[in-house]
């Protein structure tokens, strides 16, 4: 998963972006900007992990692919976690990694996409 937002480069702290610069990160995927924020180091290298992994079951190649993910795709992924007897705090972790991308999904778009995301 790439997890690179085009962060531009000033001279000075009075230069505004360029219609370019700015069209660039508009145009960021939601899911960059998640991964972008999170600043803890240990949550980022495990939280990428963890979407990795995820991406891997799901045959995810791209990060927009998430909008396509339902319920039944977590479930499963869960229950094939459970089948490699991870333990469950591990478990709840990797959980919990889909579920924060989800949150800031529904935040960022239409919500009733996501709806099945919700605890």
């Amino acid at each position: 998963m790439s997890n690179h937002i085009p962060i531009p480069v000033h001279r000075t702290s009075a230069q505004a972006l360029t219609p370019g610069q700015f069209q660039g990160l508009a145009d960021v995927p939601p899911e960059i900007e998640w991964f972008a924020n999170l600043t803890n180091a240990n949550t980022r290298r495990a939280y990428q992990q963890d979407i990795e992994d995820f991406m891997a079951f799901a045959g995810l190649r791209h990060p927009t692919e998430f909008r396509d993910v339902t319920r039944a795709h977590v479930i499963a992924w869960r229950e094939h976690l459970v089948q490699q007897g991870l333990a469950n705090d591990t478990i709840r972790r990797k959980l919990a990694a889909l579920s924060s991308l989800y949150a800031y999904l529904c935040a960022c778009g239409p919500s009733h996409r996501f709806a099945w995301a919700s605890r």
